[in-house]
């Protein structure tokens, strides 16, 4: 008889997952706390029903990859070059400063060295996961906030490989630290380089032959095997599985098939994602924390507020504003999944002691806990620090900047909202232009891309990359508006697909002779309608 056991556990976790979800949108809370604290309920420190199996939380750390793959789907190189040296100089902040000021808080403590590096180096990171999930449910990866904080979190995962590397070392003091990081750092580098150059070359046409085919379960399997592929082989080279799928996804993202690879991975994202935050909060054992209920409060305040001191303080002299310095602060201020990682294999070499190790992961489980929370308050913070002002053409080409097969919107009414919630629910890039500001105020409050700008105007539409768009969407109110711009689209962009919004079938036959590829009447779900007709492309 074949062994199931571990059948038991996955079904546990499923049906958690079909609680928390309709549970937490219904209380319009962040699943993700739902899912911590499903975590703690279903594990051994909880009512016992999963024995913490290695299977499943391998099966759930895939999540993580998972997710790194689909954020490099929305990052081609290009638009990851326009970041800046500010960002990286704030990354490097935040990894020394911050890991140096809790490498002598544990030596203060009476640790020695090793156990002091290992926890510094632990709690200087950030959840990639739980931060990455929050900007995608706020609908903030392509704000310039997003993006800062994507690239500061993908700088430290660049640093787990060597942190991984120098655990083990430091348990064998014959061994020299300096050399194995250097090896473990060439070695890195040869990876990533001909991960870079052989998939130019080999995911394209593999992609090609999956489209050729036409069956939807070869497409599926190949992108299953282009991120569990690159993830093994950033494993092997010491780097986290993470960083080589982020790669594949950044590969992935300058093809022609990004969007519909977006779609057939959402599921598997989702679901993942769920069994790792519930292996997170089984992380958290409560009689321990209860009974260093002290200990655990003093010490989780202390990382959330060194972190958010330090990071904030460093976006601030790094020239962000201080509302955008006060969110990254706040929500880079936890510790991060690699943390349990980094503890348990210090343990397993003897430099840090169980039950050191127990209390840290706890600080670090509880403050992805809060993170949700923090986000929330952060952002009302930073709205009372700096009122939302009108972003106009300038903001528009800020936005646009290394943008290439996004979907551009004229129209914010309320078509347009409802296709602008599909396509950013797809993390599909969008720029929506409206000329009433009241509307655009109302956009950038719920964080949808919206700009003041005059639809006509030359200017706009360079600010826009309409020239690299892969679709334009005409949604406006006016009689003659939607016409007037559609032909001047077609003359200036005769190859741009054009789908319009019309109000009856006369319109509809006006708005395709002045040039418009599809129109969408508005009988039912115009907006909906619209999404399918771009989705479909």
């Amino acid at each position: 008889m074949p062994d199931t056991h571990y059948l038991y556990d996955v079904i546990i976790f499923l049906v958690a997952t079909v609680l928390v979800v309709p549970l937490f949108e219904r209380l319009k809370a962040s699943p993700l706390v739902g899912y911590l604290l499903a975590g703690m309920v279903i594990g051994p420190s909880g009512l016992a029903l999963v024995d913490d199996s290695d299977s499943v939380r391998n099966l759930a750390e895939l999540g993580v990859v998972v997710l790194l793959f689909t954020v490099g789907l929305e990052l081609p190189f290009n638009r990851l070059r326009v970041m800046g040296g500010a960002v990286f100089g704030l990354g490097m902040v935040q990894i020394g400063v911050i890991g140096a000021i809790f490498f002598f808080m544990a030596q203060w403590a009476g640790l020695d060295a090793a156990a002091a590096i290992v926890i510094g180096a632990a709690l200087a990171l950030s959840s990639t996961a739980v931060v990455l999930q929050l900007l995608v449910e706020r609908r903030e990866l392509s704000s310039r906030f997003g993006r800062s904080a994507i690239a500061l979190l993908l700088l430290q995962d660049l640093s787990v490989g060597p942190i991984l590397v120098l655990i083990p070392v430091l348990g064998q003091a014959e061994v020299s630290v300096w050399e194995a990081l250097g090896i473990a750092g060439l070695k890195a580098l040869l990876v990533l380089g001909v991960l870079v150059l052989v998939g130019r070359v080999v995911i394209k046409p593999l992609f090609k032959i999956a489209a050729s085919a036409k069956a939807s379960e070869l497409n599926t399997a190949l992108i299953l095997l282009l991120i569990i592929a690159t993830g093994m082989a950033t494993h092997q080279a010491g780097l986290s599985m993470a960083l080589g799928a982020f790669i594949a996804g950044m590969l992935l993202a300058d093809t022609e098939y990004r969007s519909e690879v977006t779609k057939d991975i959402q599921p598997f994202r989702g679901l993942l994602l769920g069994l790792f935050f519930m292996s997170v909060g089984m992380f958290i054992d409560l009689q321990f924390a209860w009974d260093n209920l002290g200990k655990v409060c003093v010490l989780l305040v202390v990382l959330l507020g060194v972190k958010t001191i330090i990071i904030g303080g460093a976006a601030r002299v790094q020239g962000f504003k201080t509302a955008t310095s006060l969110r990254l602060g706040l929500i880079l201020s936890q510790g991060g999944e690699f943390a349990f990682a980094f503890f348990s294999l210090a343990v397993g070499v003897g430099i840090v002691e169980g039950e050191i190790a127990q209390l840290l992961m706890i600080v670090v489980a509880l403050s992805m806990a809060v993170t949700p929370l923090l986000a929330v308050v952060a952002a009302k913070t930073a709205h009372k620090l700096e009122p939302l002002t009108v972003p106009g053409l300038e903001a528009l080409g800020a936005a646009a900047i290394g943008l290439e097969g996004h979907v551009v919107l004229f129209g914010y009414g309320e078509v347009g909202k409802t296709l602008a919630e599909r396509l950013l629910a797809m993390n599909i890039p969008l720029l929506i232009i409206e000329s009433d500001p009241r509307l655009v105020l109302e956009g950038q409050g719920i964080n949808h891309p919206v700009f003041k700008a005059n639809a006509m105007h030359p200017e706009t539409l360079l600010a826009a990359r309409i020239e690299e768009a892969q679709s334009v969407v005409i949604s406006l109110g006016q009689a003659t508006g939607p016409s007037q711009l559609i032909a001047t689209l077609r003359y200036l962009f005769p190859n741009l697909k054009i789908i319009a919004n019309a109000r009856d079938e006369a319109h509809a036959k006006k708005l395709t002779k002045a040039g418009a590829n599809e129109t969408s009447v508005e009988i039912q779900n115009p907006g909906h309608r619209l999404a399918e007709k771009l989705i479909d492309r």
